[in-house]
């Protein structure tokens, strides 16, 4: 289950109710799986300096996934994901920054079982 952490500056009561729920099309088609697989998470009111500046808004993310993810692969993803945060809560995509985590089956758990048991 790809896994995606959002922790921003910009206050909870400024990003949509339905954050969550529009940005797992984007995930699903730039990670290449499908929508049920996917988390999000979004934190808002985070104290939060990029770059020296904390004024601005910003984003800092993780995106965990079981492959499908690679040097052309994150290309992708961090265009889709820049643009679509720029959208949604106006965070730029200068300061939009996205950590990829390829996770081993044998590392992540659903169920009280790891997905390695399960495939």
């Amino acid at each position: 289950m790809p896994c995606l952490k959002i922790l921003t500056n910009i206050p909870m009561s400024k990003i949509p109710r339905d954050f969550v729920d529009k940005i797992i099309p984007v995930l699903a088609k730039a990670v290449n799986k499908e929508e049920h697989k996917f988390i999000c998470v979004i934190k808002g009111d985070c104290y939060m300096s990029f770059g020296g500046d904390s004024s601005k808004p910003s984003a800092v993310s993780t995106l965990e996934s079981i492959g499908n993810l690679g040097s052309t692969e994150n290309r992708k993803i961090i265009r889709e994901l820049s643009a679509f945060v720029k959208k949604e809560i106006n965070v730029d995509p200068d300061r939009f920054f996205l950590t990829f985590y390829d996770l081993s089956p044998r590392n992540v758990g659903k169920g009280g079982v790891t997905i390695e048991e399960l495939i």
